[in-house]
């Protein structure tokens, strides 16, 4: 998806757990002509996430489109808790 989007113009920040795993399709996007850049992050931590939503905003200035795919839409990947 970060890869279709990047090819009709958007800037896209790749997040992610893996920062070698976001940073190699951060690159490739780049290959391809498109602007992106990885930013490494772990949902589980609050400091994680807000020191990534920082890097975001000063690399971007803003964010227009969110797409949450954090641990693979599985409820145990992303909740400490037990709901």
């Amino acid at each position: 998806m970060a890869r279709a989007l990047a090819r009709e113009g958007v800037r896209v920040a790749i997040l992610d757990l893996n920062e070698a795993a976001a940073r190699k399709v951060a690159d490739g996007i780049r290959q391809e002509g498109g602007q992106a850049e990885a930013v490494p992050v772990n949902v589980l931590e609050r400091r994680s996430v807000e020191a990534a939503r920082e890097a975001v905003m000063g690399m971007f200035g803003r964010v227009d489109i969110l797409i949450n795919g954090a641990g693979g839409n599985k409820k145990e990947a992303t909740a400490e808790k037990d709901f």
